[in-house]
């Protein structure tokens, strides 16, 4: 988004402001709240698969912030895909701040007023010359504004934020844009409107900012809805720590699913390769699901839209220089749409959202990152210069474009990042793992009200986990996807893999528990973290972990050894064996040996950690050295075919907030360990700043292995929490091996550049050397 959002932010300042205000009433300390009782079994539903057909698989470049006089210019630089302004508070390229009026006429939203037919007429002259040119549009869709005739004639369907809430008047939303509720009869009003403008301008698609479901309504829809589903009253709270308000948020949820499901099908019917792609959540921030509990969006929306967008980069935390951030986001975003691209616009901007272009280098990696990790890259008109025109980028798209269309993933490794454990669990009280209103914001259009210093500022429990497991599998080069909810209740999703990872995901439904487990039985492979599986869909707590039989051990407790920089109040050593046969294949390895001071056999370890029993039949592999009792570390379990490597321990978040290089190690060797295979089809040996990404093509007949190089040779140099990246050079990298075993391998290219790469016989497979790696290459196997 530009200048142009400062009004849209307006109002999801005073959402979040409201839900920080009503999570505050948490207790100093977690209290684990029981069940709902004596209410209905609602649970939620997830959208049927859906393969839509779309132009996305020949239009990938697209540029923001084009009108009709610099149409012919970003046409000629290479875009071939049209967007107007990021969001539509006013008139853009194709679309605007419309809705349809009572009979039928388009107006505009926010005054009412009719839109003359000189100004349709212009923007479907803008639609006709892009398709002219062989380009396809975006109309700019305005978000669920009410507009004063429907204020007037149905108050009713305006969003109401507390209980007792009454509608404005018609004088009052002059000054006060408030929204009509998409669970009411305006969803419907809504997307007819969005019909009708398709019809009569054209659009190829839509991208539509302020696009979101929010926590809480009281409209009579709402309540009337939920009471029908679930037999309950709203709660007025939005404490996490309340069962009542986290059943409800899960099922507003699911019901917002359904809703922009019906949405997209609504749209299809009118053009059956039209392509849904707005703004991923409220504002289109990635940093967006730090501010838990205030849900912009549900998980399983992203199934039914076509390539949703997040702006990347923008409000960002400095991030020290690194690249881990934005691209595990990429990478969570594509498992959000279900190995399918979302659209990232990455922001080429260095501090906050300042008007200033970073270095080149920095630009291409940006670039490259969001391509590296699945997601198709958007362009802003606007943060181009003479040294990064858009033809620049545009061509280092074009020329990757024959490798990347239609990708998908090379199956093996999945890690499970659950919208209930990022929402419902970690949240206040003790494991104060996000606290409530530390909201990120730029300072220049979004104000920020976060009430910690930057460097303070942290994710969900859950969240810190799955980011720590996503930085040892990068480091050690392994394939890896992001699944969601619907995939773990899946046996034929998880069945693609080798190995399902959980990083801390204490909520899993009775459903996933039970696929999980018939996974591992049937022989697949299981590494699971700290509390996973403690706790329902709904952050209800159990007695017990769900998945306490796969794992061998049954939970007792937790202990706190978590400390940060320059306080380490209660840290504790580990024993995971040095030789003989308390030495494992999982921690006999040299990055593990490095760790050891001559003459001892402790690891120290900072963070959270668990208590469990071992179950007659599962090794404990390790323990904490503690006063007695000294409680396992690790357990190692073999159910029937599979076999099972539980963490006592939240392994994850320790490598991502306080970490040794051992933990990566024992992360990635027992998602080997579990995999029941030493190396993955795919092997690349290159130092840890290379990223590697696996997909494959042609229906598994071509491998294509991305290589990022994120060398930053200025990072690390400026104070940590206001340093964000700025390369201004890259640092060429040689010698970049990669094998391809079990595979019938007949030639091996370079891209760009057709360069053919020899290939060298190793054991069951073939080896290629990449000669040099500047900022992005693949390696392509036929």
């Amino acid at each position: 988004m530009n200048s142009q959002s400062t009004k849209l932010t307006v109002h999801f300042l005073k959402l979040f402001l409201f839900v920080a205000t009503i999570s505050s009433l948490a207790p100093a300390q977690r209290v684990w709240a029981q069940p709902l009782r004596g209410t209905t079994n609602w649970s939620p539903t997830f959208p049927k698969p859906r393969d839509f057909k779309t132009w996305l698989s020949t239009h990938q470049r697209m540029c923001f912030d084009v009108n009709g006089k610099t149409l012919d210019e970003v046409l000629a630089d290479g875009a071939n895909i049209i967007c107007g302004g990021t969001n539509a508070a006013g008139i853009g390229f194709a679309g605007g701040p419309f809705i349809l009026g009572k009979n039928g006429e388009v107006i505009h939203i926010m005054t009412g007023e009719r839109i003359s037919p000189e100004t349709l007429a212009e923007l479907r002259a803008r639609v006709d010359a892009a398709h002219a040119k062989g380009a396809k549009v975006l109309g700019e869709v305005i978000r669920f504004n009410m507009t004063p005739w429907i204020q007037a004639e149905h108050p009713d369907w305006q969003v109401i934020n507390s209980p007792g809430g009454k509608p404005i008047s018609v004088e009052e939303l002059k000054m006060n844009h408030v929204l009509g509720c998409w669970n009411s009869p305006y969803g419907d009003w809504f997307i007819k409107s969005q019909v009708e403008l398709v019809r009569q301008l054209d659009w190829d698609g839509y991208n539509m900012d302020g696009f979101g479901c929010w926590p809480h309504c009281f409209c009579p829809s709402c309540q009337a809805s939920y009471q029908a589903e679930a037999g309950r009253e709203i709660p007025a709270t939005g404490n996490v720590n309340a069962p009542e308000f986290r059943h409800y948020l899960k099922w507003r949820l699911d019901r917002y699913t359904r809703y922009v499901e019906k949405w997209t099908l609504a749209m299809k019917d009118v053009k059956p390769d039209f392509v849904c792609a707005p703004w991923s959540t409220g504002p289109g921030r990635w940093w967006h699901w730090m501010g838990a509990p205030a849900a912009e969006g549900s998980d399983t929306m992203h199934r039914v839209l076509d390539a949703p967008f997040v702006e990347l980069l923008w409000d960002f935390p400095a991030d020290q220089g690194s690249n881990l951030l934005p691209s595990f986001t990429c990478r969570y975003y594509r498992g959000l749409t279900g190995d399918r691209p979302a659209w990232m616009l990455p922001y080429l901007c260095e501090q906050g959202q300042f008007n200033m272009q970073p270095p080149r280098a920095e630009c291409d990696l940006r670039e490259m990152t969001v391509l590296t990790n699945g997601c198709l890259v958007g362009q802003g008109h606007w943060q181009q210069n003479t040294d990064t025109p858009l033809s620049h980028f545009n061509a280092m798209v074009k020329e990757r474009e024959p490798f990347t269309r239609d990708a998908k993933s090379l199956k093996w490794a999945a890690m499970f990042v659950g919208e209930s454990s990022r929402l419902l669990y970690g949240l206040p009280g003790a494991r104060t793992e996000v606290p409530l209103g530390a909201w990120i914001g730029s300072g220049v259009d979004t104000p920020d009200i976060g009430k910690l210093a930057p460097g303070e500022r942290r994710m969900p429990a859950h969240m810190e986990s799955a980011v720590g497991v996503f930085r040892a599998m990068m480091e050690d080069h392994l394939p890896l996807d992001i699944i969601i909810e619907p995939d773990v209740e899946s046996l034929e999703t998880l069945s693609q893999y080798k190995v399902l990872i959980l990083p801390n995901a204490a909520c899993l439904s009775a459903k996933a528990n039970a696929t999980i487990r018939e996974f591992v039985t049937r022989g697949g492979g299981l590494v699971a973290m700290h509390e996973s599986s403690l706790c329902n869909e709904f952050g209800d707590r159990q007695k017990d972990f769900g998945l306490a039989d796969v794992y061998g051990a049954h939970f007792r407790g937790t202990d706190d050894f978590s400390a940060r920089w320059p306080n380490y109040p209660k840290t504790t050593e580990l024993y995971v064996g040095i030789a003989g046969p308390d030495l494992h294949p999982i921690a006999d390895d040299p990055v593990v040996r490095g760790n050891y001071r001559r003459g001892t056999d402790r690891l120290q370890y900072i963070g959270w950690m668990t208590n469990v029993d071992v179950v007659t039949g599962a090794t404990k592999l390790g323990r904490r050295l503690c006063e007695p009792p000294e409680w396992p570390f690790m357990v190692l379990n073999q159910p029937q075919k599979g076999r099972s490597v539980y963490f006592a321990a939240d392994i994850g978040q320790a490598y991502f907030l306080a970490p040794y290089q051992y933990q990566r190690r024992l992360i990635s060797n027992s998602v080997r360990w579990a995999a029941q295979q030493n190396q993955p089809p795919v092997q690349v040996t290159a130092p840890l700043c290379v990223q590697a990404a696996f997909y494959t093509q042609n229906k598994g007949k071509r491998t294509v292995v991305h290589l990022l190089n994120e060398v930053n040779t200025s990072a690390n140099r400026a104070i940590p929490e206001n340093n964000p990246p700025q390369r201004e050079e890259t640092l060429p990298i040689a010698g970049i091996r990669v094998a391809f075993r079990g595979q019938k391998v007949t030639s091996a290219f370079a891209e760009p550049g057709h360069l053919p790469l020899t290939l060298r016989p190793i054991e069951h497979g073939v080896e290629v050397m990449l000669p040099q790696l500047d900022v992005h290459a693949m390696v392509v196997a036929e």
